[in-house]
């Protein structure tokens, strides 16, 4: 069945930010005496929900502290997210998934003012028909925002396409019944992600392939 509607990940999917979620990490990492993380680290251990992760890396993971953790790095993450670059080819393949006449929308875990803010900035809202983010800032309820999207939507699960860069993203793909494609370039690993998963790219405008058959 062709596919009518795309569901793009932001963070590490159309953003290149793990850079930048390394760093802050590592910030707070020393702020708690802790061990820092290498890049190769994070995208071969990071996890949803982020508090098994910040268990790994010996941060905060429950009550006051983790809430405060995340404060501190939701702030810092919005004070700097700008240097960010989009994903190589990341115009390419909205261009030509516009092209198709086939809907697109993000699907993100971050909170939906900042999602939207960040989309905005990029000069990206006329490739999206809607943007869906949660409703905190501890990257929590992405798979319920999904599910309720889906439930309430005209499409059906083999009219949709997930596109993401972790095994979150294939979590939901399951659960909604719907094809994922994971990219390698973003928060997981390609050794990581090939573990779970067969469909991926090292290049976005590869998903062009897929949208031909």
């Amino acid at each position: 069945m062709k596919i009518r509607l795309v569901l793009w990940d932001w963070n590490g999917t159309l953003v290149d930010d793990s850079s930048l979620c390394v760093d802050i990490l590592n910030e707070l990492l020393d702020e708690y005496g802790k061990k820092n993380i290498s890049l190769k680290f994070y995208r071969a251990n990071f996890s949803f929900p982020v508090v098994n992760f910040y268990r790994k890396i010996s941060l905060p993971y429950s009550g006051n502290e983790f809430e405060e953790i995340s404060k501190k790095f939701i702030s810092r993450y919005r004070e700097r997210w700008v240097k960010c670059p989009l994903q190589p080819n990341t115009l390419d393949i909205l261009d030509h998934v516009k092209s198709l006449n086939i809907e697109q929308a993000v699907l993100s875990a971050g909170n939906q003012y900042d999602v939207e803010k960040f989309v905005k900035y990029y000069g990206l809202n006329s490739y999206f028909e809607r943007i869906l983010g949660t409703d905190n800032i501890k990257a929590e309820g992405k798979v319920e925002l999904a599910m309720r999207f889906f439930l309430n939507s005209d499409y059906r699960a083999e009219e949709i396409l997930i596109i993401g860069d972790t095994l979150h993203d294939l979590d939901i793909g399951n659960k909604i019944g719907c094809e994922t494609i994971l990219s390698s370039m973003g928060h997981n690993s390609e050794s990581l992600l090939t573990e779970f998963h067969d469909f991926l790219v090292n290049d976005l405008r590869e998903i062009s392939k897929y949208l031909q058959h």
